[in-house]
């Protein structure tokens, strides 16, 4: 279901097998160099042409953990019911992301375990970024705690 994100409402209304796809984002250079001066990883596979044309890759890629981050990124994790990041399970690099390639994440709910709060749940989902030829780059098991109808905060607007 595109456009609905599975973290926009409160847990007792997530269902399991609820799937949601995002829209698409394309990785450029930019992109990964300010990844890199982010985060001090400046490993030359993602930064030195040069070097990366004589790796098995044949070129620059993304870093790993941008991939991540650019899953939950696209995914929209709605403030007013994600309360926090939980887990992350089951973290696998399929295929690498080269300069230009496009990617939009899928998700699926695979579990709901409300809390004996009463309020929240955790809910996990298995994430999966994908690029534009249908390749999956990478997957996971996502988990986050989630309110309930009776702690969900009120926002008006989410900045995207």
């Amino acid at each position: 279901m595109q456009g609905h994100s599975l973290i926009s409402q409160a847990f007792e209304d997530i269902r399991l097998g609820d799937i949601s796809t995002t829209a698409w984002r394309t990785i450029t250079e930019d992109y990964v160099r300010d990844f890199a001066d982010l985060t001090w990883d400046r490993h030359p596979l993602h930064l030195n042409p040069s070097y990366a044309q004589q790796t098995r890759f044949g070129g620059q890629i993304a870093h790993g953990a941008l991939m991540l981050s650019t899953l939950l990124g696209l995914v929209d994790l709605h403030p007013g019911y994600l309360q926090c990041f939980y887990g992350l399970d089951q973290v696998r690099f399929h295929a690498p992301t080269y300069f230009g390639d496009r990617v939009h994440a899928v998700s699926e709910v695979v579990d709901i375990r409300p809390r004996s709060d009463a309020g929240t749940a955790v809910v996990t989902c298995k994430g999966s970024l994908i690029n534009q030829d249908d390749t999956l780059v990478f997957s996971g098991l996502f988990s986050f705690l989630v309110a309930g109808h009776a702690q969900a905060i009120e926002i008006e607007e989410v900045v995207r």
